[in-house]
């Protein structure tokens, strides 16, 4: 019965302060204004206006206070870290290849991926989907016009990209649509989609990839065992086998420092669901706890994810006739 009464206050109060995604102050990026993904280390360029693709981002939490809820669409302080950093390092990464269109979303706050109070948390990752599924049908019905499709994530992001798959894309008619999914730094399980596939190759289409990355002999086992059965795809190869691949094989990673493409050859492999990465030698780059490269995971292989998206996009026009 609690569990009822909480539901029924989640859809009145998603009900009475939805999103309007006509005003664009609620989007982080879209093709049409300046922002942080138009941006791109020296030497890039910006080609939104030529793509022949779109990319569906969802960005991961800034919002980092002790509070147990969800942040306010128009608070500052979240929408300038959010900009500063997941735009800027992450999102960028599409603009070659991509338009970009990246919600602002009422993200759940930090602390609900560790409280114990587990129905409070899904309530507040339930307001943030409910944000992200109404900004992504907006985007269908207003700007979307049959493109392709790239969903992609980060963190909290991937979190709701996977529900977004579910919905909208695993077995569905929009499927046809997809060129790839992004779902990185969050574990992704193969029984997660009954449709969708995770890539092993580094030019299917239709198929998602997924990874986190970890340095060498992280103890992950003990202290987050969800990942040790999750899908790794290494990006040094795209595949899920688990060779290591040499440092030569980076094509370039994003210092967060400098804001250019440095070549900082550490190897990759997958192993225990994670890609596990020699130490960089770039000092931009400081695992957190556990030797996790969470706040990494896209810059530490950036020019690879960038060639990479190129690569799909053009197979999945090729094969398709779009």
């Amino acid at each position: 019965m609690k569990l009822f009464y909480c539901l029924l206050l989640f859809s009145m109060y998603n009900l009475l302060y939805a999103t309007d995604y006509a005003k664009q102050e609620n989007w982080a990026a879209l093709p049409t204004m300046q922002d942080n993904a138009d941006w791109t280390p020296t030497g890039l360029a910006n080609k939104q206006d030529s793509a022949r693709a779109d990319v569906f981002f969802i960005h991961p939490t800034s919002y980092f206070t002790a509070i147990k809820g969800n942040a306010s669409i128009d608070d500052k302080m979240v929408n300038k870290q959010t900009d500063k950093f997941s735009i800027k390092y992450q999102a960028s990464v599409f603009n070659e290849s991509c338009k970009v269109y990246a919600p602002r979303y009422r993200q759940a706050a930090l602390n609900n991926f560790f409280t114990s109070n587990k129905e409070r948390a899904q309530l507040a990752f339930d307001t943030a989907y409910a944000d992200v599924k109404q900004a992504f049908e907006y985007y269908l019905l207003h700007y979307n016009n049959g493109r392709p499709i790239i969903i992609a994530g980060h963190s909290q992001g991937s979190k709701h990209a996977q529900r977004l798959l579910r919905e909208f894309f695993d077995g569905k008619a929009l499927q046809k649509q997809l060129v790839e999914a992004y779902i990185i730094g969050f574990p992704t399980h193969e029984n997660m989609f009954q449709y969708l596939k995770v890539s092993d190759t580094p030019d299917s289409y239709g198929t998602y990839v997924s990874f986190s990355t970890f340095g060498q002999n992280s103890k992950i086992e003990s202290i987050v065992p969800e990942y040790t059965t999750a899908v790794s795809v290494n990006p040094l190869s795209w595949t899920t086998d688990n060779t290591f691949v040499s440092g030569q094989a980076n094509k370039g990673s994003l210092s967060p420092k400098n804001n250019h493409i440095i070549h900082d050859y550490f190897g990759a492999k997958n192993t225990r669901g994670i890609v596990e990465i020699q130490k960089p030698a770039d000092k931009s780059f400081v695992s957190m706890v556990m030797k996790n490269y969470h706040h990494f995971d896209y810059s530490l292989f950036y020019m690879n994810i960038r060639e990479n998206i190129a690569l799909r996009i053009n197979n999945f026009l090729k094969h398709t006739h779009q």
